[in-house]
C-alpha cells in the first residue's frame, strides 16, 4: 500500500526540478540566501508565490527559488537526494515516507480542508449514470497519485454508503490533464482542488457527487511542507525565516485573495479569470495537534501506513502550532 524506503530514495534520481517559477524575482541579491522549494502546482502554493514576490522571504534574509513538481512523492524523493530544501504536498506522502525511516519533518501546515468552505470535491462527468457512492463499484478514478488521501477517502466513502470502495480502480494522472481524461471518458469521476476545480464547475461539462474528505473529518491539515531532518539541523535561522515569512503571507493572501490570481495562474498555467471567479483554498498560519493527528489516524484506519503514530513525532519545532504541542 506504501512506496518502500529505496523507491523513494530512487525517485530523486530522476525527479527533475524543471517547473514553472511562481516569483517576479529573476535573481537573488548576494546577501540572500537562496532556498530551493519545491510545490505541487495547486491554489495552495499562493502563500509561497506571495511570499517571494512581496519580499517576505527577503524579510527574512531568504530568497526562494519556487518549482512546480506533480507528485508528493517525487518532492519527498527529490528532498531526500538533496535536490530541493523544502517541498510541500499533501500528508499521506509524508505519512509513508516517516513509516518508511526516511528522515523528514512537517516543519509548517499549507492548506486546511473545512467542510464549511470545501474545496474538494468529487465530481463526474455531466451525463454520467454515476449518482451515488454504490455508483462507483468497478469505476475508474483518475488522481495525482494511485495511493493517497483523495483516492483513500473515496474508497472509505463509498464503503460508508453502501459501496465497495476497494472496487474503485485508480490511474496517476497530472493534475491538469485529469479533467481532460473525465470528458473524454478515460476515467468515471476525479477529486479536484483550485484552480482545477474551478476550471472543471466553469466548463459545464461535470456533475458534482459528493465531499468524500467529510469521512475524515470537518477539520483538518491536508498538505504541509516538510525538510529533512539533516537540513533543519543545519539551517535552523533558515528555517525559522522560511517558516515566518509563510505565515504572514498566508495570513495576507487568506484576507486578499484576489492580488495571488496572477501568481497562481503562472504558476499552474490555468485561466487567470477562471481562478477568480472560482473557490480558493484556505491556508493555515497554524495548527492544532489534533488537525495532523485526525488524518493520520484516518491513513492507518485504512492502510495507508502500516503503523500507529502520534502526530507529535512527525512535526518539527518550528511549526506554528495553536493549543497544546
Amino acid at each position: 500500500m506504501s512506496l518502500p524506503r529505496q523507491d523513494f530514495i530512487k525517485l530523486a534520481g530522476i525527479a527533475g526540478l524543471g517547473g514553472i517559477a511562481g516569483t517576479t524575482s529573476t535573481a537573488a541579491a548576494d546577501d540572500l540566501r537562496t532556498i530551493r522549494i519545491l510545490s505541487v502546482p495547486t491554489d495552495a502554493a499562493k502563500t509561497l508565490l506571495y511570499a517571494e514576490a512581496s519580499g517576505l522571504f527577503r524579510k527574512h534574509g531568504l530568497h526562494a527559488n519556487i518549482q512546480s513538481m506533480g507528485s508528493g512523492a517525487a518532492i519527498i524523493a527529490a528532498l531526500v537526494g538533496g535536490s530541493a530544501d523544502f517541498g510541500g504536498g499533501s500528508l499521506f506522502p509524508m505519512f509513508q515516507a516517516y513509516g518508511r525511516g526516511l528522515p523528514l519533518r512537517i516543519v509548517s501546515p499549507v492548506s486546511i480542508y473545512d467542510t464549511d468552505h470545501c474545496d474538494a470535491w468529487l465530481l463526474a462527468a455531466k451525463d454520467s449514470p454515476i449518482h451515488t457512492p454504490a455508483d462507483l463499484n468497478g469505476k475508474i478514478m483518475g488522481a495525482d497519485a494511485t495511493i493517497d488521501i483523495y483516492v483513500t477517502s473515496v474508497r472509505a466513502w463509498m464503503d460508508a454508503h453502501g459501496g465497495d470502495g476497494k472496487s474503485l480502480r485508480a490511474i496517476e494522472l497530472p493534475a491538469n490533464g485529469q479533467l481532460i481524461a473525465l470528458n473524454a471518458g478515460r476515467i468515471d469521476v476525479v477529486l479536484l482542488r483550485p484552480p482545477y476545480l474551478t476550471v472543471a464547475m466553469q466548463s459545464g461539462t461535470v456533475r458534482v457527487l459528493g465531499k468524500p474528505l467529510d469521512i475524515i473529518a470537518p477539520r483538518f491539515l491536508l498538505s504541509c511542507m516538510v525538510a529533512t531532518t539533516d537540513f533543519i539541523a543545519k539551517n535552523p535561522a533558515v528555517v525559522e525565516g522560511f517558516v515566518a515569512a509563510a505565515s504572514e503571507a498566508s495570513r495576507y493572501t487568506n484576507a486578499h485573495q484576489a492580488e495571488t490570481v496572477p501568481l497562481v495562474a503562472a504558476f499552474t498555467g490555468q485561466d487567470p479569470a477562471l481562478i477568480a471567479a472560482g473557490v480558493r483554498s484556505i491556508t493555515a498560519q497554524s495548527i492544532t495537534l489534533a488537525e495532523v493527528q485526525r488524518p493520520l489516524d484516518f491513513a492507518f484506519a485504512h492502510g495507508t501506513i502500516d503503523r500507529h503514530y502520534d502526530a507529535k513525532v512527525m512535526l518539527a519545532a518550528s511549526i506554528p502550532m495553536t493549543g497544546p504541542r
